[in-house]
């Protein structure tokens, strides 16, 4: 989304020097949650980097076969560990995203590099197999002036996460949450380090068979804190789907709905509408038996027409997060039962 600005269009951000942090992408205009800041087609990938012997001979190969423009772009990218090691290679250690969460290929994108780090991040980054780009959208609301961000590591105390970055990234933090006031400070660092906890809680399978309201509980306790810490990253859609899941193993299909369309939503303002996270997800909404573990128990058993209608902010908060407990009455899908156990 770009201004205008005497009938020009002015691009969302400006690299700029950023006090303490080197270059960074600074905020021209106001962006809303949801818009698209980025959308990248990576330099070169990782891909054909098979053989680690020849890694900085492949690398120095692939960067001569680019433009010149583009070779400058790589160039200048920020080296975490300069004077030691391979150059190119620690460039593209300093720099590279995998394609996806789970792929061992990375890519080169030197506009998504240049966005620093903060703890409270006002940005998600998310690569599309559809459009192969990177793409890079607000998650919480941008002011001009406000300098875009990304969190490179998740959760923990500032103590932790200071020490991480410094082990990882090889630089000292300074982002608004690890420079609040000592006092201020101390209640974020004890809101995180219990959300740590509060998501160990929530993976807990047995917990979620024996006493799944305590897990639901445990979810709407760690959104509070989400809420309070204004963490509004690919941290709150999983949330979402952690509750979905609880709800969706002992058959509530109303609040399973509910809590899929919840990370459904979420998932499109981290990673667009072309989400294919979030198109899977339409389907749970749609029939949240369609989840491969639905039906352990019919503890909650319910229908999509029991979403109430009509209900008021605060009542439908407390349907949602404080089921009517029923005995658990019936068992089937003993293959998932073996995983509980």
């Amino acid at each position: 989304m770009a201004a205008s600005l005497g009938g020009a269009e002015l691009p969302p951000f400006t690299l700029e020097n950023v006090a303490g942090k080197g270059k960074g992408l600074v905020a021209n205009h106001s962006i809303s949650p949801g818009s698209t800041i980025i959308a990248e087609a990576p330099l070169f990938t990782t891909e054909g980097l098979s053989n680690p012997a020849t890694t900085e001979k492949d690398l120095a190969a692939t960067v001569r076969s680019l433009p010149k423009e583009s070779q400058r772009a790589f160039l200048s990218l920020h080296n975490n560990n300069p004077g030691r090691g391979e150059p190119l290679s620690n460039i593209v250690r300093s720099n590279g995203y995998p394609l996806g969460p789970s792929s061992e290929v990375g890519g080169i994108f030197p506009v998504t590099a240049r966005i620093n780090h903060s703890c409270r991040p006002n940005a998600q980054h998310a690569w599309s197999n559809k459009m192969q780009k990177m793409l890079v959208h607000a998650v919480r609301d941008i002011h001009p002036g406000d300098e875009l961000t990304l969190s490179y590591i998740a959760g923990g105390a500032s103590t932790v996460r200071k020490r991480n970055l410094k082990d990882y990234f090889g630089f000292d933090c300074t982002c608004e949450l690890c420079s609040l006031p000592r006092k201020q400070q101390r209640i974020s660092d004890e809101r995180l380090e219990r959300a740590q906890q509060l998501d160990d809680s929530i993976g807990d399978s047995k917990r979620v068979k024996r006493t799944p309201e305590k897990a639901l509980d445990d979810c709407h306790a760690l959104l509070q804190i989400f809420e309070q810490e204004q963490i509004f990253d690919l941290r709150l859609p999983r949330l979402y789907y952690d509750a979905f899941q609880i709800c969706a193993v002992h058959s509530d299909r109303a609040r399973a709905s509910i809590f899929a369309q919840r990370s459904r939503d979420a998932r499109v303002i981290c990673e667009g509408p072309e989400s294919e996270e979030a198109e899977s997800l339409e389907q749970l909404v749609e029939d949240p038996a369609r989840f491969e573990n639905f039906g352990f128990s019919r503890r909650w058993e319910s229908t999509v027409d029991d979403v109430p209608d009509g209900a008021s902010a605060e009542s439908f908060g407390e349907w949602l997060w404080r089921p009517k407990h029923r005995k658990l009455v019936t068992l089937n899908r003993t293959s998932f039962a073996g995983q509980l156990e």
